[in-house]
């Protein structure tokens, strides 16, 4: 099979757990991007967390998929963009006001929330992005649209929220866990499954001839969806599953073998 891209989730995937891309895995990436082979990170990061890993691996230029979706961007360009809708973001901010989880907004490049505690630290710390301190409630009256709600919490916290808002239904929205801590909530037309098929489009690239690589529940979309999957080591066994190559940790270079294996090096 003559693979002609490879879509890479980021956190416990393309990152070790010190956030550092390992070498041997920065060297294979660059050289499939060298041959042509596209390469694109689909994360549910921000394109300002995202960008310093694109600049790492030599491949600013090519289109990054962020917000699980919601959001496609190549060389500052919008490729697509999905938007979170008031009513929905309001009854969000409402259930969460009896759980403690600290709840935020993302569009585009900014940040939003109206909790500075140690999550927003935390997160802060992980991905480098500027937060501004805002009521949300006040920011959705001014025409403010998210492209992804990202709740934070104990896991314990966490999930039973997430049980809360299923138990509701919500038709309009896709909400899962990206980790244990953290709940995120974005458009119903919003996966990164979506987004991978938006730019395979763009470039005449079919499902068979794409590896989809990742490591947790919102990655599962795409690892159904690609011709080959690869799901690392370190993931949980429900998503590796749907996995047709399990490789090793995100510590142990995981990504490295497979790519290594899947195209014969």
């Amino acid at each position: 099979m003559a693979y002609k891209a490879v879509f890479i989730d980021v956190d416990g995937t393309l990152l070790n757990d010190d956030l550092q891309i390992a070498e041997g895995t920065r060297d294979i990436i660059r050289k499939l991007n060298s041959e042509n082979v596209l390469i694109a990170i689909v994360t549910g990061r921000s394109p300002a967390s995202s960008r310093p890993y694109y600049e790492d691996l030599g491949i600013a230029g090519n289109p990054v998929v962020c917000y699980n979706g919601a959001l496609i961007i190549r060389n500052g360009t919008i490729l697509l963009e999905e938007m979170l809708q008031k009513e929905d973001c309001l009854r969000i901010l409402t259930e969460a006001k009896d759980y403690n989880v600290n709840v935020s907004f993302y569009h585009q490049y900014d940040w939003f929330s109206e909790r500075m505690d140690d999550w927003i630290k935390q997160e802060n710390a992980i991905s480098n992005t500027i937060i501004t301190q805002r009521k949300l409630s006040e920011l959705l009256e001014d025409n403010f649209n998210p492209n992804k709600i990202l709740c934070m919490g104990h896991p314990e916290e966490i999930t039973l929220f997430e049980d809360h808002l299923n138990a509701i239904g919500y038709p309009t929205l896709n909400i899962y866990k990206s980790k244990p801590t953290y709940l995120e909530v974005v458009n119903r037309n919003t996966s990164k499954a979506q987004g991978i098929k938006t730019l395979i489009d763009i470039y005449n690239i079919k499902e068979r001839e794409i590896i989809a690589i990742g490591d947790n529940y919102n990655d599962i979309e795409m690892l159904e969806m690609a011709g080959t999957s690869v799901v690392m080591g370190n993931a949980p066994e429900e998503v590796k599953k749907y996995a047709t190559l399990v490789t090793d940790t995100n510590n142990r270079e995981g990504i490295k073998k497979a790519l290594e294996l899947l195209y014969g090096r």
